[in-house]
């Protein structure tokens, strides 16, 4: 909030503060031999050069905070140069990452970088990150500023507001089933009206129209269930398939 010139007692801020959805999760990278490295390297579209431990991804929250393993240095970080670097963990230290939630509400301020993990043919490697999310009723829109150099004209948002709940449950759902369409933020882009726009327009108005739904629907303080909301997630993989079929 500050970086941005806005107060910590901002709605959003506060409500991450005591209604957040984060969480803990321990991650473990056994031992990939070069029997297996090049078994993977036949179902990749790309070769890579190595095994991947995880595959390309933006992290959909808010900020994680990562504790890297610094005997095994494995995270990767696409570059506005387009190539692969390595995140070496400085000892003692915290890897920050941004998510697409700071993205969406910094108003592309901060940007949720693609990044990927690799596996290691010699050591094991461990991480820990911390997930830190907004409130599953949280609607993540853009905080705006004023633009001094043009009259102090109010900025214009980038996105439509994202509730947080259907995001996190379609990109679940995505991520861990066979579904199909993995949620992006792209898809609540606010888009002028162009034929080269037509295609994200039509699945931004559905998702929007999707996520009403869900927040009337989902128990958030039950355990999320795919075969509860199965119907709903699929109905929403349905007409985004749909809408790029259309075009």
């Amino acid at each position: 909030a500050k970086g941005i010139g806005k107060a910590e007692t901002t709605p959003f801020i506060q409500d991450l503060r005591e209604n957040h959805s984060s969480y803990l999760r321990v991650n473990y990278y056994p031992i990939c031999d070069d029997a297996v490295a090049e078994e993977e390297k036949k179902d990749r579209e790309h070769d890579t050069g190595k095994p991947l431990g995880i595959s390309p991804h933006y992290d959909a929250g808010f900020l994680t905070v990562l504790l890297q393993d610094d005997d095994c240095h494995s995270l990767q970080v696409w570059t506005k140069d387009e190539q692969w670097i390595t995140v070496s963990p400085t000892p003692g230290a915290l890897t920050i990452n941004t998510g697409d939630m700071a993205q969406v509400w910094s108003n592309n301020r901060y940007k949720a970088p693609l990044h990927r993990v690799l596996t290691n043919k010699d050591k094991v490697r461990y991480s820990a990150p911390f997930f830190y999310n907004p409130s599953y009723r949280a609607k993540v829109g853009p905080l705006l500023l004023r633009n001094s150099d043009n009259n102090n004209k109010e900025e214009k948002p980038l996105y439509h507001p994202v509730l947080w709940g259907y995001f996190r449950a379609v990109r679940f759902a995505g991520d861990l089933t066979n579904l199909g369409v993995e949620i992006q933020i792209d898809h609540f882009l606010i888009q002028e009206e162009n034929n080269d726009s037509k295609k994200t327009k039509k699945s931004s108005h559905h998702h929007l129209q999707r996520q009403e739904i869900f927040s009337k629907e989902a128990d958030f303080s039950l355990p999320f269930s795919v075969e509860k909301y199965q119907s709903l997630l699929l109905s929403s993989f349905d007409n985004v398939n749909d809408n790029e079929n259309e075009n």
